[in-house]
């Protein structure tokens, strides 16, 4: 038998049974999409009257998180999440942080952000249990394709509303966001999946679509560092594919941005500097140091446990003290470690960075075993990566509703994979094989044998 046809036999024979509720897939699948639709960030004015203050979007992504946790259990489960030390200890950080309200300085502000976390983790996981990875990514890429498509529109068509108008950016993209930055890092996102499906066998032109959507609202939003870094994201997965030693650097990667991180938050301490000094330049990253000496500041009157959740600038005298300081306020800490940290505390920030030490030596464990990484782990290993390089100097770390949030943990999820008994239809397939099928992607660079025509 050919190897080709051999190889298309196993993947058929593999498929999992059909669904016994058939109407939940495309249920599941609509809620998703528009989680990923309402949870990038705050819609422009003209879209949601007074998005930036009100919390419409996230009790629209909440309740959307609540029904597809619901429907999950009508779902067969096709994925089983092994409970290892690894999760266990990263999701403790996310455990930390919800019980934090019991001593957070604002509680009012912490426990509906906590209860918000709690639900959209649970939501994730109950997904992953009853929906294979490549149709999450399907969805996910069309709900971020119809954001893309109506912020073109926008800025083409109705440039009142898709158009900068400060003096500073006046004329980039916003689209149906209220900042260009959103629908930069939507676009980004949206070419990393979008290539993710180019560079496999599920491609499309409506993938190539897709793509260049995005490319334009990268573009005309003025994001192209954020389109770089999709880009080289793009070339991480080829070679984490292809390159067994390439995984596993990747692998220890988050764990390394960990110890920068803390590296980053220990200098500013101990410096009280306003500023990063190398060779002899101050580099503030456009003013983000400001703000983040701001919050360390604060971080030595509780190092251990942190604020808590949503706890610190949420402070009346954290906000006038800042405005007083400097004329301006953002309550965001534009550095993923540095909220954990003050949020959590060293606790917490030891804990997520031991978390994801586990993390590394379980895929590194996978590779070992299996030769190489099935593309659905080495998706989710990429872009783990590319959140964790993005959080040292924006914040997604920590955040309850937003999907770039969600899907770190999903790639958790995914990473702690492992399935159940093995059925009929996995037994003689090559090592590694089945369990690229049970996270329902199409395994790659297994250790196949090589037929030959009988």
């Amino acid at each position: 038998m050919p190897a080709r046809f051999a190889a298309r036999q196993m993947r058929r024979s593999a498929a999992p049974d059909a669904d016994p509720n058939p109407w939940t897939g495309p249920l599941s699948g609509a809620a998703l999409l528009l989680v990923t639709f309402f949870s990038n960030g705050n819609f422009n004015d003209a879209i949601i009257p007074g998005s930036d203050t009100s919390n419409l979007q996230q009790y629209v992504v909440i309740a959307l998180w609540i029904m597809i946790a619901a429907v999950s259990y009508f779902r067969r489960t096709v994925l089983r999440v092994d409970p290892a030390a690894g999760l266990v200890v990263g999701l403790s950080s996310y455990a930390l942080a919800i019980v934090s309200v019991a001593w957070s300085a604002v509680p009012a502000a912490s426990l509906p952000k906590a209860i918000a976390m709690a639900i959209v983790i649970f939501s994730a996981w109950r997904l992953v249990k009853t929906m294979v990875l490549d149709e999450i990514i399907a969805w996910l890429i069309h709900g971020l394709f119809l954001l893309a498509a109506l912020s073109i529109f926008l800025a083409l068509f109705v440039p009142g509303v898709g158009l900068v108008k400060d003096y500073q950016h006046a004329g980039q993209w916003n689209g149906v966001f209220s900042s260009k930055q959103t629908l930069g890092v939507c676009g980004a996102l949206l070419m990393f999946f979008a290539a993710y499906r180019l560079i496999g066998p599920a491609r499309s032109l409506y993938h190539w679509a897709a793509a260049a959507a995005a490319l334009a609202c990268v573009l005309g939003s003025g994001s192209r560092g954020g389109g770089a870094l999709a880009a080289v994201a793009v070339a991480c997965l080829y070679m984490a594919n292809a390159s067994r030693g390439f995984s596993r650097i990747l692998a220890f990667f988050p764990f390394v941005m960990c110890l920068i991180g803390g590296a980053l938050i220990a200098y500013l301490a101990v410096t009280a500097n306003k500023f990063i000094l190398v060779f002899d330049s101050e580099i503030d990253f456009t003013q983000r140091a400001i703000i983040w000496q701001h919050a360390i500041g604060y971080f030595k009157s509780a190092p251990i446990l942190g604020y808590g959740l949503n706890g610190f600038w949420t402070l009346k005298e954290v906000k006038d003290l800042f405005i007083e300081r400097n004329g301006w306020f953002l309550d965001n800490y534009h550095d993923g470690y540095i909220a954990i940290a003050v949020e959590t505390g060293v606790l917490g920030l030891c804990t997520f960075t031991l978390g994801y030490l586990l993390y590394a030596l379980r895929i590194s464990g996978d590779i070992r075993r299996n030769g190489a990484l099935d593309r659905g782990v080495a998706l989710t290993l990429v872009y783990t990566c590319l959140l964790f390089f993005i959080d040292l100097t924006e914040t997604y770390f920590l955040r309850s509703t937003n999907i770039a949030s969600t899907l770190l943990t999903i790639s958790l999820f995914i990473g702690f994979a492992r399935a159940g008994p093995l059925g009929a239809a996995d037994q003689g397939q090559p090592e590694g094989a089945a369990e690229g099928q049970r996270r329902g992607v199409r395994p790659v660079r297994t250790r196949a044998p090589r037929f030959r025509p009988s």
